[in-house]
């Protein structure tokens, strides 16, 4: 098919004197001189056989036949910068996105990501901080990967790896345990400073009602607004914290944190890598992906189906 097309050069010309309402600023945006944007003008109203500004003391104005012509001129300009913006990033490796919450990077992400880059040292990861829903992430496109707390009702469009179970302990400082009030009970609770996260303040209450405790209003309680923050407070000794198991675990290993009694109580969620179903062939989230999985025990192996497809499996 032979397009029946006037010269490009004059059409970027006219499309953007139009943009501008004026030659000069489009003889800037395109590195060109006023006249010459003027010429190209000239040449593509020849071309058309249509009159495309009405020129009048040193202004111009587009006429009514050519402002449609440019509405739409200007979208197939933008379509085509899209386009090649695709085709230019596929082409140029661009970072794997992984989004997740600060504490969940401090504590899960990076002592990790230390050993990826040493299998991977080409692959770059830009992780971005942030308690963003997948669905926003993913829509957004500001994110490749999510790992996040949730259920197994992940939307149809979505993979699911299940990384580990939400498993909540109290902990504190070695120091509290050893010169603080007695702690040898959960009844000595009463003696002592709960660290609490608006983040998930739903721990502490559901912790104490499986031991049998008064409701969290009848402690001394102080909030923070992280449980990064909590976690901290916690080992400098400031009260005792109610700690994901899976993502204190280092520090319950080097002793920075104890755990005063072996009761966790296991919660419905768990921690998921997931990501849109549609970019699973991509060579760097595969990579990554298998990888994440193999460093960590508990993690799930098999792509997780749909609920209702895995309702029917045998």
């Amino acid at each position: 098919m032979a397009w029946q097309l006037p010269p490009l050069n004059a059409l970027r010309a006219f499309e953007a004197a139009a943009r501008y309402g004026s030659f000069a600023q489009a003889a800037e945006e395109l590195c060109v001189t006023p006249g010459a944007i003027s010429r190209q003008v000239k040449l593509l109203e020849a071309n058309l056989g249509v009159q495309l500004f009405v020129r009048a003391n040193r202004q111009v104005r587009l006429t009514a036949e050519s402002a449609q012509y440019v509405a739409t001129l200007t979208e197939l300009f933008r379509r085509l910068d899209v386009a090649t913006g695709r085709l230019r990033d596929a082409r140029r490796e661009r970072p794997l996105r992984i989004m997740c919450s600060a504490n969940v990077a401090t504590r899960w992400v990076f002592p990790r990501l230390r050993m990826f880059h040493a299998q991977y040292p080409n692959r770059h990861v830009l992780l971005t901080t942030s308690l963003t829903s997948a669905a926003v992430a993913f829509s957004s496109d500001s994110a490749d990967i999510v790992i996040r707390l949730g259920t197994d009702d992940w939307p149809a469009d979505v993979v699911a790896h299940r990384l580990f179970d939400s498993e909540l302990t109290p902990v504190c400082s070695p120091r509290l345990l050893r010169h603080g009030p007695r702690l040898r009970e959960p009844e000595d609770l009463k003696n002592h400073t709960l660290l609490c996260s608006d983040i998930r303040p739903a721990g502490w209450g559901q912790w104490l009602a499986m031991v049998g405790l008064p409701p969290l209003e009848t402690f001394n309680a102080q909030k923070f607004e992280s449980s990064a923050l909590v976690y901290e407070a916690a080992a400098e000794g400031l009260g005792i914290a109610m700690g994901e198991k899976h993502l204190v675990r280092d520090e319950l290993r080097s002793g920075r944190l104890v755990a005063p009694w072996p009761i966790s109580l296991r919660q419905p969620e768990a921690f998921y890598l997931i990501y849109q179903r549609q970019m699973q062939a991509t060579p760097q989230l595969r990579e990554f992906r298998d990888w994440i999985l193999q460093q960590d025990p508990d993690a799930e192996r098999v792509l997780m189906l749909p609920r209702a497809v895995r309702s029917r499996a045998p």
